[in-house]
C-alpha cells in the first residue's frame, strides 16, 4: 500500500468524525427504537442482566458493546447514560467503515479505494446512521469484515485471516437476524462467478490460485461459533438463548412478508437515495438526493463486467459487483422495510460508485477528465451540504428522507413539564407519573422519565390510583376522565388541569407526526407549581432591580 492512499483514506476517516458524524451528537431527540436500546442497556448496567429476546430487539452485540462503552465512560446506571454517550458507538462503527478500505486497497485499486472512502464518508445516509443507537451499523461494519477478510485470506492464506473472518461471521449473527440476507447474496454472487469462470474458460485457474487448508476452515467456524454462543448465552449465564437464536428465524421470516405499516413497495429504497422532497400544503423541504453516487455505481458494473478496471482485483470487483445486485433486489422484494435497512446493500453500491469514479476519471481526453471532476466535485459538495442539514435542521423532521416514524422535538417540551411537576414535591417521596398509551406506543418516554417513578400502560385500569400526573394519548381520554370524576364517590374527587397549560393556552404536543400526547395534573400540585414559578419570576426580578442599582 503506498503512503499517499493511506494518508489520504485517514484524511478523509478524521473528516467525516469531526464534520459530520460527531457534530451536535445530541441534540436529535431520541427515536423509539434507540429509547429501546437505551433502556435494555440500563437494566444491564443495573445488574438485571441481558437475556436475548427471540422476537424483539435484535441480537446482543450493541448492547454488550455499549456496556463496554458505558464503562469507559463511567456510567453505573440507566440515569448515568447519555445521548452523546450511546451514539458513540455507532459513530465509531460508522467511521471504522471507512478505515476498512485500507484492508481491501489492493483489490479495489488506491484510487477505487480512495474514491469509495470519500463516498462513505460523504454520505447522508451513511452519516446519519452512523449516529443512530441501533444495531444496522455494526451489522455493515461486520459484514464488511466477512467479506474483506475472506478476500485477504484467499490472497495469502493464514490463520489471522482466517480468524477475523470466522470472529467477523460470528459478530454478524449475533448483532442482527438480517445477517441470513447478506449470507445468501455472497452464496448466491459465488454461484454466479463459478458459472461466469466456467463461460470464459478461467475456472480452472482460479481453482489451482487459492487452495484453503481445511485446519483454516476449521478455525474459521470455531472463531465464529465461539463469539456467536459467547453473545447469546449472555457470556456463558443463559444457554436458552443459543437455541432461541435459531427459533426467531419463524418470527423474522413471518415478520418479513407481513403487510402493515413498514409495507413499502419494492422501488421504496432507491426513491429514497435517488430523490426525495416532501411537500404538501404548507411546507416544502429541500431535495435530497443520492443519484450521483447510484448512477456512479451503474458505471462501475459496466466497467466491471467488461473487465475494463485498469487496477484492482477482478475476481473482487466481480464478487462485490454481483454481491451487491443480489442484496440489493433481496431487500428491495422483502414487503417488510424501514430506512436504515437499505445500509446492507447501500455499502456494497459505495464501494461500486468509487470504482465507476475512478474510471470515469481516468478516461484519456483531457477534457472529459476535467468534466468528470467539475461533476464529481459539485456532486460531493451536494452530497456534503445534505449530511450536514440532515443532521441539523432536520435531524427529526419529515422533510429528511431517513426520518422514520421519528419523535418530534416536542419530547423535550413533554418531558421538561413532567419533570418541573414532578420535582416539586417537599417530601422526599418521588411524585408518581401515570402514562397511558394504546399498544403501549410510549417511547421514547422512559427515556426521557428514567429518573421519575412512572407506571406504563397500554389501558387505562379503573381499579388502581390516579397519579398526580398522567400523561395519555386522545383514544384514552374518556376512559380516563370516567375515572377521575365519574368512579370516586362524592368528596373524594380530585381536580385536575391541563399539565402543559401556558399563558391561558394549551398546545397540542406531539410523541411524534400524527401520535398527539396530552398531560393532566393534580389541581394541588398544579398550583403548588404556580406559586413556585410566580416566586421564582419575583426573585429574578428583585435580583434585575438591585443589579439595575
Amino acid at each position: 500500500m503506498s503512503r499517499s492512499i493511506f494518508i489520504l483514506i485517514i484524511l478523509i476517516f478524521a473528516a467525516a468524525v469531526t464534520a459530520f458524524r460527531l457534530s451536535e451528537l445530541s441534540v436529535r431527540p431520541m427515536h423509539g427504537d434507540e429509547a429501546v436500546n437505551a433502556f435494555k442497556l440500563g437494566e444491564t448496567l443495573e445488574g438485571a442482566g441481558y437475556k436475548y429476546d427471540p422476537h424483539e430487539y435484535h441480537g446482543p452485540v450493541l448492547n454488550y458493546v455499549s456496556l463496554f462503552a458505558a464503562r469507559i465512560g463511567r456510567a453505573d446506571s440507566h440515569s448515568g447514560l447519555s445521548e452523546f454517550l450511546l451514539r458513540l458507538v455507532p459513530v465509531f462503527f460508522g467511521t471504522f467503515l471507512i478505515l476498512l478500505m485500507l484492508v481491501v486497497v489492493g483489490g479495489f485499486g488506491r484510487l477505487s479505494a480512495g474514491f469509495s472512502a470519500l463516498f462513505i464518508g460523504l454520505s447522508p445516509a451513511m452519516n446519519f446512521y452512523s449516529r443512530y443507537f441501533i444495531h444496522e451499523m455494526l451489522l455493515v461494519v461486520f459484514t464488511a469484515g466477512l467479506m474483506f477478510s475472506v478476500y485477504r485470506y484467499l490472497k495469502k492464506p493464514g490463520v489471522l485471516w482466517a480468524l477475523i473472518a470466522g470472529v467477523s461471521l460470528g459478530l454478524m449473527h449475533a448483532t442482527k437476524e438480517t445477517f441470513i440476507i447478506a449470507l445468501g447474496a455472497m452464496g448466491g454472487a459465488l454461484i454466479l462467478m463459478r458459472c461466469f469462470w466456467r463461460e470464459v474458460g478461467e475456472i480452472e485457474s482460479n481453482l489451482q490460485e487459492v487452495r484453503p487448508k481445511p485446519m483454516h476452515a476449521v478455525i474459521m467456524l470455531l472463531g465464529a461459533a465461539t463469539v456467536s454462543i459467547t453473545f447469546f448465552s449472555s457470556f456463558f449465564s443463559n444457554f436458552e438463548g443459543v437455541l432461541d437464536s435459531i427459533r426467531t428465524y419463524g418470527t423474522y421470516l413471518d415478520r418479513a412478508g407481513q403487510s402493515g405499516v413498514h409495507e413499502h413497495p419494492w422501488h421504496y429504497y432507491l426513491n429514497l437515495l435517488s430523490y426525495y422532497q416532501y411537500v404538501d400544503e404548507s411546507i416544502e423541504g429541500p431535495v435530497f438526493s443520492e443519484l450521483m453516487i447510484l448512477l456512479l455505481a451503474l458505471v462501475g458494473i459496466g466497467f466491471v463486467v467488461r473487465g475494463a478496471v485498469a487496477e484492482g482485483d477482478m475476481k473482487l470487483l466481480r464478487f462485490v459487483a454481483l454481491y451487491t445486485v443480489l442484496m440489493t433486489a433481496f431487500y428491495s422484494i422483502i414487503p417488510y422495510k424501514t430506512p436504515w435497512c437499505l445500509l446492507s446493500f447501500y455499502h456494497g453500491i459505495l464501494l461500486l460508485a468509487g470504482v465507476g469514479a475512478a474510471c470515469l476519471i481516468q478516461l484519456k481526453p483531457i477534457l472529459l477528465r476535467c468534466a468528470v471532476g467539475f461533476v464529481l466535485l459539485i456532486g460531493g459538495w451536494h452530497l456534503a451540504y445534505q449530511s450536514v442539514i440532515a443532521n441539523d435542521r432536520y435531524c427529526a423532521d419529515s422533510r429528511n428522507p431517513y426520518v422514520y416514524a421519528h419523535t418530534g422535538s416536542d419530547i423535550f417540551q413533554i418531558a421538561e413539564r413532567v419533570k418541573a411537576m414532578a420535582k416539586l414535591n417537599d417530601s422526599e417521596s418521588v411524585v408518581p407519573v401515570q402514562v397511558f398509551c394504546p399498544g403501549d406506543d410510549y417511547w421514547p418516554l422512559p427515556w426521557y422519565l428514567r429518573d421519575l417513578a412512572v407506571e406504563y400502560d397500554s389501558k387505562v385500569a379503573e381499579e388502581s390510583e390516579s397519579a398526580p400526573i398522567i400523561l395519555i394519548q386522545p383514544p384514552l381520554e374518556e376512559a380516563l376522565m370516567k375515572k377521575l370524576y365519574e368512579l370516586p364517590p362524592p368528596g373524594q374527587k380530585e381536580l385536575y388541569m391541563h399539565l402543559f397549560y401556558e399563558d391561558g393556552q394549551v398546545p397540542e404536543l406531539q410523541l411524534r407526526p400524527g401520535v398527539e400526547l396530552r398531560g393532566y395534573v393534580a389541581k394541588s400540585l398544579f398550583d403548588q407549581f404556580e406559586r413556585t414559578k410566580a416566586e421564582q419570576q419575583s426573585d429574578f426580578e428583585v435580583k434585575e432591580k438591585k443589579i439595575d442599582e
